[in-house]
């Protein structure tokens, strides 16, 4: 599955089919809250074989999906790609960041901006990482 973009207009329109408020945001900033998203997504996620720790260090280092799974091949790995999950996490994470943006009311600061820190919530966090109610032994 393929990240959230704002880069280019074909990237904002399946962005704005899967969240309305997008249309109305400035492509560069909401290109910044989906990075910024995307980053926390995999911070969070736990990245189980070396396949995976490679694909999420090329995409964070920004190389393109056919780089990547050449690489994981040479590695002898089947390309986990990006799992849906961490897709559908990514847009939710960015909602957040733009939300906490917002102004509500006369909560501005003394600049006229408010902006409340949202780390992941755990709503995000068991979209990462699942909850199966088997215990894991190591």
């Amino acid at each position: 599955m393929e990240w959230y973009s704002a880069s280019d207009q074909a990237s904002r329109d399946r962005l704005e089919d899967a969240w309305s408020d997008a249309g109305a945001i400035d492509p560069e900033l909401c290109e910044t809250l989906l990075e910024v998203a995307r980053g926390d997504v995999l911070e969070y996620a736990t990245a189980e074989t070396n396949g995976e720790q490679v694909t999420r260090l090329l995409t964070v280092l920004g190389y393109p999906a056919a780089t990547i799974s050449m690489v994981v091949a040479a590695l002898g790995e089947v390309d986990p790609g990006t799992p849906a999950r961490y897709v559908f996490a990514q847009l939710q994470q960015a909602k957040n960041l733009f939300n906490a943006g917002r102004i509500v009311g006369d909560t501005s600061g003394p600049d006229g901006f408010a902006f409340v820190p949202r780390p992941l919530s755990r709503e995000i966090q068991k979209i990462i990482r699942p909850q199966s109610g088997v215990a894991r032994v190591f």
